[in-house]
């Protein structure tokens, strides 16, 4: 069936309201001897990835929707403490995040409402710059065990890209079916 290169910035504004929703503003958490606080997690950017639409069946009217090579750039404050039996040692900085290469795969069924079959999203690249008081320059030696948890994160079925994309499925209401209206097979 055809395909066509299909233009978000009709829908750039939901979307990048989605991927708010679906970030928590303030993450806690407890690992080992370290208790963390990541808190004001805000989207700087957000750079629409290429798109293509593809009718798979008629009846019913199902679509492939791809996309490939978005990106998205934020930023957060972090704090830390950690205790051992030498003492406590607490730390707090700024960490920016950036990823790319961000795409995703869905099938969707339309009707009368939008229903998401299927969705899967690959790994993208992710480059994480913290900044802090006095350890931030160690900091930098261990963040690579961070970037593969934020890959994970954000990767598969079930990772917070395709929870974005079918949440804007779900919630886009007209605008997304004007997006899918307007591909002429």
């Amino acid at each position: 069936m055809s395909k066509r290169n299909v233009n978000l910035n009709g829908i750039k504004n939901l979307l990048l309201a989605e991927i708010q929703r679906k970030i928590p503003k303030d993450i806690k958490g407890k690992s080992g001897n370290v208790r963390y606080h990541l808190s004001k997690v805000k989207i700087n950017k957000l750079q629409l990835p290429q798109s293509d639409l593809r009718i798979k069946r008629l009846n019913p009217l199902t679509v492939e929707w791809t996309a490939r090579d978005g990106e998205i750039k934020g930023e957060t404050n972090w704090w830390l403490r950690y205790k051992s039996w030498l003492g406590q040692y607490t730390d707090q900085g700024h960490v920016s995040f950036s990823t790319k290469k961000i795409g995703f795969s869905v099938t969707a069924v339309l009707g009368n409402r939008i229903r998401v079959r299927n969705c899967f999203s690959n790994p993208p690249s992710v480059d994480l710059r913290i900044r802090g008081r006095l350890w931030s320059w160690i900091y930098q030696l261990v963040i690579k065990d961070s970037k593969n948890d934020f890959r994970k994160m954000l990767a598969g079925s079930n990772g917070l890209i395709c929870k974005s994309v079918k949440s804007l499925l779900n919630r886009g209401g007209n605008a997304v079916m004007k997006l899918f209206n307007n591909f002429n097979g």
